[in-house]
């Protein structure tokens, strides 16, 4: 009976420790916000023509725009893998997604004590892709983790791909910035 209070006592004592704020001395209290606050990207003009095509794959697309953002840290601690379209519904955090696409992939951390996600699209001709990118950000749950919450989040296109971020708001801004695609109202 002892070592099951021990070993319970253990597992409380870690999940209070998990679920703490990673702000020391902000709230102690246990309630939440009624919903997240989202703030909208600083809005940047694109570079190139919001038309044209990013060039590469889109995992070099992907890792080009991360650099370009000069967060080369970010990566260390995240995977870089394909998106199959089962999967898309759990990268942003809602139980459905019917948004069809050609290829993905997407960048998120190992271990979510980063509340990240990153992905990108390729559309096929004819696609939608401003339709494509509105479903992502109506459905996407910036609560999808269960101890921390994004920021705010930017859906935004080029020609046919779609780019998708949740961060905090220094990290989506930053990689906003340069990506230089169309964020989607």
């Amino acid at each position: 009976m002892k070592k099951i209070m021990a070993i319970l006592l253990l597992f409380v004592v870690l999940m209070t420790a998990a679920c703490q704020s990673a702000n020391p001395g902000q709230g102690t209290g246990t309630t939440v916000p009624a919903e997240p606050t989202v703030t909208t990207p600083v809005e940047t003009q694109p570079q190139t023509t919001p038309t044209q095509e990013p060039q590469g794959d889109l995992k070099t697309i992907l890792t080009q725009i991360v650099e370009a953002a000069g967060l080369q840290d970010l990566m260390e601690g995240c995977m870089i893998d394909e998106v199959k379209s089962d999967e898309v519904g759990f990268l942003i955090g809602a139980e459905s997604f019917d948004g069809k696409f050609e290829e993905g992939v997407s960048m998120q951390p190992l271990i979510n004590v980063n509340p990240f996600a990153m992905a990108m699209f390729q559309l096929a001709d004819g696609d939608d892709p401003v339709a494509f990118a509105k479903e992502l950000k109506e459905k996407a749950n910036l609560r999808k983790w269960i101890c921390v919450e994004a920021e705010t989040m930017l859906a935004a296109t080029k020609g046919q791909t779609v780019l998708f971020i949740m961060g905090s708001t220094e990290d989506v801004n930053a990689l906003a910035s340069a990506a230089a695609f169309t964020p989607v109202k």
